[in-house]
């Protein structure tokens, strides 16, 4: 079922279309997502040779853990789940590390090292808030980059092994395939390019077959309706293999966090009618939502899972980001699961085949990264960072260096370039941020009672920075301000309810050359500050209401507010610029 381009969503999260029409969404999307689904785990079981028996299962439990997990992304477990449409997907750039883990310590290590990846993500979901200036746009972005040159390997990989066997046919296929795929990708409608992966498969299949080098055998030897015939050996393995691999595993965990989170702001945007401020609790529930996905896959034993990025481009297609829409995929991702004969037609698709659209996704995952970096970030210094970190994983991808041998554990995370990268690009964020000017801070409980105090803090901050009178009266007002937003009036007496008594702030104060960012952690209610300013601004000509005035003085007051909501933590984040200078 095609629909035209949406603007705006024609059914929210909350609202559902019919039962068939959630249904037939779901088909459709399920049908686009399956092919390429399959694609990571049918690499990683030929590329590493680990035989047919865990090649099949591999393909059975990736779909059944897909299934699974997405519909936990919309159900909701517990702190598990964004509880909206975030289909999980098998992770395309987790290929190298895989193939590695099965070649040097099989299933039961690979096993364990998606485990490790789940955990991390986990904790990532949990301290989310604390890990802001470490888990940045310009580490994710400039990971993402490095991914495509580790993928490239891989890719070049199956070519080589293809072409000694059929040199031209194998060629031809791969070429076949990349071409389709990138002419719909890049020149089509929008709907044709959300098909134009599934398109280039099809196309490259059918040419495959017309050269003679699609094998059918799996195909004709699978029952219609049934489960695995063997299964792999399954468990974990904390040997040396597991250990000389965690640190790209803990990487690998990272990336699927960042992943995750910019997926479910993504989601946000275009799942809404309003335009509204982005809620992080959300955005925690998506990455602990692709934690316990692979949690489920390291207990099967098969490869990782990161959201789907395609269900922002479908939604914006369909206009529908109803629930309902996520539970069909899911139920459909766990049917197609018990069907051997579709799923060994999937797992059989030839390896130029596959080459060909993992070139389409190697160029994709450079731009992508490229583009977070550099549309996150304005910093020269930061977006440095990036290009030297790259060049720094591409050398020792490639082995540009005569290293020493430095021990299994060090050669091993020195030959990847996703250790090496990423770990740099860590280290030289930090850097950047401990050499920044330090931010002074100030802690207090969340009172009204609290502001001669702060304003003493905000006037040493001022002074600090040798700014003028006229700034210093702004940062203070901006900060009482706040400080009423947060500790109405109406809560500073001895009525006030014992839990937000407790409630604790804390204000870092920082400047980037004559700007001031003000950073308040620990406040907050229900409400969202950006949406009740966007309110105000909305409604300019009427007259504002007495609990509203702390607010149009704020938003004449600050050149920004952003206001970040976490499970038990709320960040507002404002901006001031001296008087005069908007």
């Amino acid at each position: 079922m095609a629909a035209a381009p949406a603007q705006t969503p024609r059914y929210e999260a909350h609202e559902n279309p019919t039962l068939p029409a959630s249904l037939a969404y779901g088909a459709q999307f399920s049908l686009i997502a399956s092919a390429t689904l399959l694609v990571t785990p049918v690499v990683v079981a030929t590329a590493s040779e680990s035989g047919e028996v865990y090649l099949v299962w591999s393909v059975f439990a990736s779909l059944v853990v897909v299934g699974l997990s997405t519909i936990i992304q919309v159900r909701r477990i517990g702190f598990m789940g964004s509880g909206s449409v975030l289909p999980m997907f098998t992770a395309a750039f987790a290929i190298p590390f895989c193939i590695t883990a099965l070649e040097e310590g099989g299933p039961t290590t690979l096993a364990a090292l998606v485990l490790l990846s789940a955990a991390v993500q986990l904790v990532v979901s949990r301290r989310l808030f604390l890990l802001r200036r470490v888990v940045t746009p310009i580490v994710g972005g400039t990971v993402v980059m490095i991914l495509s040159i580790t993928l490239a390997s891989v890719v070049f990989d199956l070519l080589d092994r293809a072409t000694l066997v059929e040199p031209e046919r194998a060629s031809v296929t791969a070429l076949v395939t990349m071409t389709v795929a990138a002419a719909l990708m890049l020149r089509g409608s929008a709907l044709l390019r959300f098909w134009g992966p599934l398109a280039g498969i099809i196309v490259g299949c059918v040419a495959a077959g017309a050269l003679g080098i699609f094998e059918t055998g799996r195909i004709a030897d699978s029952a219609w309706v049934g489960l695995p015939r063997e299964l792999p050996e399954l468990g974990f393995d904390l040997g040396i293999s597991f250990w000389t691999l965690l640190p790209a595993f803990f990487f690998l965990g990272v990336i699927i966090s960042i992943q995750a989170n910019g997926a479910a702001i993504a989601m946000q945007r275009v799942a809404w009618r309003d335009n509204r401020a982005i809620d992080f609790r959300q955005v925690q529930g998506a990455v602990a939502g692709a934690g316990a996905s692979n949690a489920l896959a390291g207990l099967a034993g098969t490869v990782p899972n990161a959201v789907n990025p395609g269900i922002v481009s479908f939604t914006q297609i369909t206009g529908v980001a109803s629930r309902r829409l996520g539970y069909a995929i899911g139920a459909i991702l766990i049917a197609v699961a018990f069907l051997p004969k579709f799923s060994a037609l999937l797992s059989s698709i030839p390896g130029p085949v596959m080459a060909g659209y993992l070139i389409m996704v190697t160029g994709s995952l450079f731009v992508d990264g490229a583009q977070t970096v550099i549309g996150n970030e304005q910093n020269r210094e930061k977006i440095a960072v990036s290009g030297v970190c790259f060049w720094i994983a591409a050398a020792f991808q490639f082995k540009l260096f005569a290293l020493p041998d430095l021990g299994l554990v060090w050669d091993a995370l020195l030959k990847s370039g996703i250790t090496t990268g990423g770990l740099a690009a860590i280290v030289m964020v930090l850097y950047l941020e401990l050499t920044n000017p330090r931010r002074m801070r100030f802690s207090s409980r969340l009172h009204i009672d609290a502001l001669p105090e702060l304003n003493e803090f905000i006037t040493s901050f001022a002074r600090r920075r040798s700014w003028d009178e006229a700034m210093e009266e702004r940062l203070r007002a901006v900060a009482e301000e706040t400080l009423l937003v947060l500790a109405p009036l109406d809560l500073a007496g001895e009525e006030e309810p014992e839990a937000k008594e407790d409630r604790q702030l804390v204000v870092l104060a920082s400047s980037e050359g004559p700007v001031a960012d003000l950073e308040f952690i620990g406040g907050g209610d229900e409400a969202n500050l950006e949406d009740q300013i966007r309110q105000l601004q909305q409604h300019d000509t009427e007259e504002p209401a007495e609990h509203e005035l702390s607010l149009v003085l704020l938003r004449s007051y600050a050149s920004s507010v952003r206001h970040q909501q976490f499970h038990d933590t709320d960040i507002i984040t404002v901006r001031v610029v001296p008087p005069g200078s908007r």
